[in-house]
């Protein structure tokens, strides 16, 4: 870690040198913000008293952060499954399954529902852990399911709806089982808390290079620099009027559960974006962070989160890429068209590549969600070179979205049969190529690429219907034409959605378009389907049995997984307007547990029937009734708490043209400590002093070695002296910490 980059630790606002400070040097053998053993004075070079930095206590002193660090209970990995009984857990019956978790019983309302069990565990005994599933069956009698390993990282339990009331528990062999992560349904049971982070309002923290995790920040300011990231989790996670300083393109402070429009009414007052007051959506972006939460982080057209290689292995000639830029042909920098062999995607990004300028042919999307991606060598796909390239700030959506601008149904995302519409502050709006009218043209290209929080295109409406929806104009039902139109959106530089086809039209009219789409090299990236159980009869079921309705469903979304092996979104679906609203909320409490449980579904819109013939009820299992109030179905689907559409921290793939692709990213952090002697992870193999320290008029450096460099920085970083002798005049130097360089080695001096 060369000396300017290491400085960066140090830079604060408004900073004495006779202030109290703390730099993190990570040698507490954990990532605890807490622990003081992590921690070095600034000055003393000692490590701070014990109780000088805990949770909820106030931290007499400025911090200087990097690596990745938890502030709290997280630090240590997790709770125990018997430290949670009988919080979370009950005790179970017998020794062999001393711990059980409850998800139904008979009379609570769930009536035979679908459930999904999730646990991360980050620990399990040495011997392992088992779990099995116990439940009443009709006649209410006990069925014991066989044992099944647990694993390290996310375990998902499913168990499949029934028909009637009944019971359901997990139970589990061992209290061992260190978890951090509870969910039931799609909804927390419980995560790891975080801890309080409290500052004199006279300090400072600041952060470079690393993130931080914690509850709540409050009381002094929280500085923000290059590759910063601050995640806290808290209900109020910045009381006080907390002030924080946005100083770097490339950092986030998240909010995990507060949305856009509680950030912008409650927090926006408080953030500062390079010393100008933030203010959406001129100088600052507030995306959504799935459904709970909200990524606040600087609003700049010039940001660079991209950086392409013209070796593999992230080696030879560099560029650096801007954001929401078309980068085609020659306008890609330093000569690097068809020249590019890896590159580095920063956190919240994504990026289209593509070996034609116009951004067709063989093309694919890297998404960088939570996690950097690095790409060493790129795929096979791109072996005649990039044409062409595009990046995008990233949006965390959850899957559950609407057909139509449906306020109040607290999703992330929705769509309104058009390019027309735009997102707002709490949803990203999804435009569609409605029909051959929505992609024929460079002007409708343009009209994509200036949404604001889109990061996909939805393909035509049921092009297969010659005589109705978009097949009916411009003989756009012909799948050779559509192919030809649908090509054009891959010029937008986006996540490109199929065509979305009337039910059976999936497996017939979609699977040519499909198949010639992979000889044409025109990119698919996700599978949309529309259903509605037309093969159930519904015309003359108006009454059908919800859990058959559901099995069909079910069987239809898995031979189209089978089929494609893509990605799903359902963009219309109900129990059909045939059905009455009774059978159709029955339809939609089977199904949507079960599409928050798939993980190849990564959105889905749920369609309101209407009714058949108008003043008829029959069908309209709508959100809203006529005073718009909610209805029981809209109360279900408002409630429901959704998952992320793509939870990977990172994602490459697959689209019809190539298997995803691995991220060679592995983190590592070098702490380096400046105000040793020595440099970090180094043998103390030479000798380099600096006499008298502190020191007033002039100073004597002995070092082991011939000086070969000898440069003097200030506390910002800034080269004051540069010279080859060892003994120099500091007169002119204000007071204050300064560092020296010499060779590549370095240490510290205080001018008094």
């Amino acid at each position: 870690m060369n000396l300017k980059l290491s400085l960066h630790f140090f830079v604060l606002l408004s900073f004495g040198v006779t202030a109290q400070s703390y730099t993190w040097t990570g040698s507490g053998a954990d990532n605890d913000f807490f622990n003081e053993a992590n921690w070095i004075d600034s000055v003393s070079e000692e490590q701070p008293e014990d109780g000088s930095i805990d949770p909820l206590e106030t931290i007499n002193a400025n911090l200087f952060l990097t690596c990745n660090v938890v502030g709290g209970a997280t630090a240590s990995g997790g709770v125990t499954i018997a430290s949670q009984t009988p919080t979370h857990f009950d005790p179970g019956a017998n020794t062999s399954w001393p711990f059980v978790f409850t998800a139904a019983t008979l009379g609570d309302g769930t009536n035979g529902a679908y459930q999904t069990f999730v646990i991360h565990i980050t620990s399990l005994p040495a011997e392992g852990a088992n779990y099995r599933i116990v439940r009443t069956v009709a006649n209410e009698n006990w069925d014991y399911a066989n044992p099944q390993p647990l694993t390290l990282g996310t375990n998902t339990i499913h168990l499949n709806g029934v028909s009637f009331d009944r019971t359901v528990k997990f139970q589990f062999s061992s209290g061992a089982v260190v978890f951090d992560e509870l969910s039931l349904n799609g909804s927390s049971v419980y995560s790891m808390p975080g801890a309080s982070i409290v500052l004199n309002p006279s300090n400072t923290l600041e952060l470079s290079d690393g993130t931080l995790n914690a509850l709540s920040f409050s009381g002094g300011r929280l500085v923000l620099k290059q590759n910063a990231y601050v995640n806290l989790t808290g209900a109020d996670p910045l009381p006080n009027g907390t002030q924080v300083f946005l100083n770097a393109d490339l950092s986030w402070l998240r909010l995990d559960t507060i949305n856009p429009n509680q950030a912008n009414d409650v927090y926006l007052s408080q953030i500062t974006v390079f010393d100008q007051t933030a203010e959406y959506p001129i100088n600052i972006r507030l995306d959504n962070y799935y459904d709970h939460g909200t990524v606040i982080r600087p609003q700049n057209l010039e940001v660079t989160p991209l950086s392409i290689f013209t070796n593999e292995n992230l080696t030879g000639t560099e560029a650096e890429i801007q954001i929401n830029q078309i980068y085609q042909g020659v306008s890609i920098p330093n000569q690097m068209n068809d020249n590019i062999r890896s590159f580095v995607l920063k956190k919240g990004y994504m990026v289209t590549m593509a070996v034609n300028a116009e951004g067709t042919g063989k093309s694919k999307v890297f998404v960088a969600s939570e996690k950097d991606l690095e790409v060493h060598a790129l795929p096979a796909l791109f072996e005649d070179g990039v044409s062409f390239i595009r990046v995008l700030p990233w949006n965390w959506v959850s899957k559950k979205g609407t057909g139509g601008d449906i306020l109040g149904i607290n999703n992330t995302w929705y769509y309104r049969w058009s390019n027309k519409w735009d997102s707002d502050l709490q949803r990203e709006c999804t435009p569609m190529a409605w029909g051959y009218n929505g992609a024929n043209d460079a002007d409708d290209v343009l009209i994509y690429q200036s949404k604001y929080k889109t990061t996909h295109v939805l393909g035509f409406n049921e092009p297969d219907d010659c005589n109705g929806q978009s097949g009916q104009y411009n003989n756009l039902c012909d799948v050779n034409t559509a192919l030809g139109i649908y090509e054009n959106l891959m010029k937008t530089g986006m996540r490109l959605v199929s065509p979305a086809c009337r039910q059976g039209a999936v497996f017939d009219w979609l699977d040519p378009f499909y198949q010639q789409a992979i000889q044409n090299n025109i990119r698919i990236d996700v599978i949309a389907v529309h259903w509605y159980d037309w093969g159930g009869g519904p015309q003359n079921s108006p009454n059908g049995d919800a859990t058959s309705i559901f099995t069909r469903f079910k069987n239809y979304l898995t031979d189209v997984h089978t089929l494609y092996g893509l990605p799903i979104w359902i963009t219309e679906f109900n129990a059909n307007k045939y059905r009455t609203p009774a059978v159709n909320e029955q339809f939609m409490k089977l199904a949507i547990p079960y599409l928050e449980s798939l993980d190849y579904v990564e959105r889905y819109a749920w369609f309101e029937p209407l009714p058949i013939v108008e003043g008829e009820v029959l069908g309209n299992a709508e959100f809203y009734d006529a005073n718009m109030n909610l209805t029981e179905i809209g109360n279900y689907y408002k409630n429901y708490a959704s998952t992320p559409s793509i939870p990977e921290s990172s994602y490459s793939g697959p689209d019809n043209l190539s298997n995803a692709v691995g991220n060679s990213y592995a983190y590592t952090c070098d702490p380096s400590n400046l105000l040793s002697s020595s440099q970090s992870g180094s043998p103390q193999t030479y000798f380099l002093k600096v006499i008298p320290n502190p020191a007033t008029t002039n100073i004597k450096v002995i070092h082991s070695e011939p000086i070969e460099t000898l440069n003097i920085y200030s506390i910002l970083g800034v080269l004051v002296h540069k010279t080859t002798s060892n003994t120099i005049d500091i007169s002119d130097l204000k007071k204050g910490i300064y560092f020296i360089k010499v060779n590549q080695y370095h240490t510290k001096f205080i001018k008094i």
